[in-house]
């Protein structure tokens, strides 16, 4: 059978048999996350499953490697130094996609989704636009940046956090009716248990107690974040401070960081690395080991919703990577929520510089500003506004 025989027929099982259809990205854990979560909410409300795949089941030949590509870029960006640089520069907050790019990612997955008459989920903007021209797409956009190229005016929806997010993209062209603001897409799972966790964490944060920090590294593993993260875990360890490290999915990152502590001399039991087999088991573990948490240190990306959404003070890993950073960081800031870590300096003394803020009242007033001010449903919010509009 010819390939483009074959999409028909795919096209046609989908047409008649899944009037609910999502497609991931799978290149970091930003976006695919905030699918994952409006995917678990559907799960629990819709009898029939939704139809779930990812941009390298459904794309082979150009398209495919074109994807490929453009997940090795992700990956090429967090390498540090002149690496980063080009990679935000490449990555300009403003800049949308050209209509190559869109016609070598697109090809195989506009040919699927032909006469496709349900409706679509979408992770990312480069999905939006590559599909919006061809059926009926709900763009999940969980992001509280907006810059320029996350906007999709042709899209049949695209669900945002926040009012400001909103108006953000229609400032760029995207139409008022089109844009629903949602709440912060925050894991159901990590929803489930933020009161209790918050509440708990208030008198840990007023007493003198040790603290445990969760320190979080991004899919791509950032040697400057990296490098920031390590220099936190040895100061927290110095400082009497248990630190849960996060290094992302997969073993050989857990492996590699418990050679790098030891050589460091961090005590075993001052560390606990949380290893997880993909998305959903890490946020798993997150959620199990979120009433404990005092205090996080990650990059602002997605985890910057539990900043201002759970009541978790927030240190930022610098430098920024990436559009949506310097956007999100900028305003769990204003909110008064997050703070940086900007050099290796400053991750040298982050234990020091916690104590600090722990007796002035700063971070117990960090976790407060982060409490009761979003609402951290939206991924529940989202998926019942897809189900009203399933055919």
């Amino acid at each position: 059978m010819s390939p483009s025989a074959s999409a028909t027929r795919n096209s046609q099982l989908i047409t008649r048999n899944s009037p609910l259809i999502s497609v991931c990205s799978e290149i970091g854990r930003g976006h695919p996350s905030y699918l994952d979560s409006v995917l678990v909410v559907l799960s629990r409300l819709c009898a029939s499953p939704t139809d779930c795949h990812t941009i390298f089941e459904l794309c082979a030949g150009v398209s495919g490697l074109a994807w490929g590509l453009a997940r090795s870029a992700y990956r090429f960006g967090g390498q540090g130094g002149l690496s980063t640089s080009l990679y935000n520069h490449l990555r300009s907050p403003h800049a949308g996609p050209s209509r190559l790019q869109l016609a070598m990612l697109g090809r195989s997955l506009r040919e699927r989704f032909a006469g496709f008459e349900g409706i679509c989920l979408v992770d990312h903007p480069l999905l939006a636009h590559i599909l919006a021209p061809v059926c009926r797409v709900a763009y999940i956009h969980g992001e509280i940046a907006a810059p320029g190229l996350s906007a999709v005016p042709s899209a049949w929806r695209t669900f945002v956090p926040l009012e400001s997010t909103r108006e953000k993209l229609l400032a760029v062209g995207c139409q008022p009716s089109a844009v629903t603001v949602t709440g912060l897409l925050v894991e159901p799972d990590l929803v489930a248990a933020a009161e209790a966790s918050y509440q708990a964490r208030l008198p840990r944060l007023e007493s003198d107690r040790p603290l445990v920090v969760g320190l979080f590294l991004s899919g791509a593993r950032p040697r400057p974040h990296t490098s920031r993260l390590m220099a936190c875990v040895e100061s927290l360890a110095a400082s009497g401070h248990l630190s849960v490290v996060f290094p992302g999915t997969g073993a050989p990152g857990a492996t590699k960081m418990r050679s790098e502590l030891n050589r460091r001399g961090v005590p075993d039991g001052a560390v606990h690395l949380v290893s997880a087999r993909g998305r959903n088991d890490e946020t798993r573990r997150t959620a199990e080991l979120l009433p404990s948490l005092d205090v996080m240190v990650a990059a602002a990306h997605e985890r910057t919703n539990w900043a201002i959404g759970l009541g978790l003070p927030m240190f930022a890993l610098l430098p920024h990577i990436g559009p949506f950073a310097r956007e999100n960081f900028e305003f769990a800031s204003k909110q008064g929520t997050c703070l940086p870590v900007t050099t290796l300096s400053d991750a040298d003394r982050f234990g020091s510089a916690l104590a600090e803020l722990r007796r002035s009242g700063r971070l117990l007033e960090m976790a407060r500003n982060g409490w009761g001010r979003h609402a951290i449903t939206g991924a529940a919010t989202t998926a019942r506004a897809i189900l009203a509009s399933v055919p």
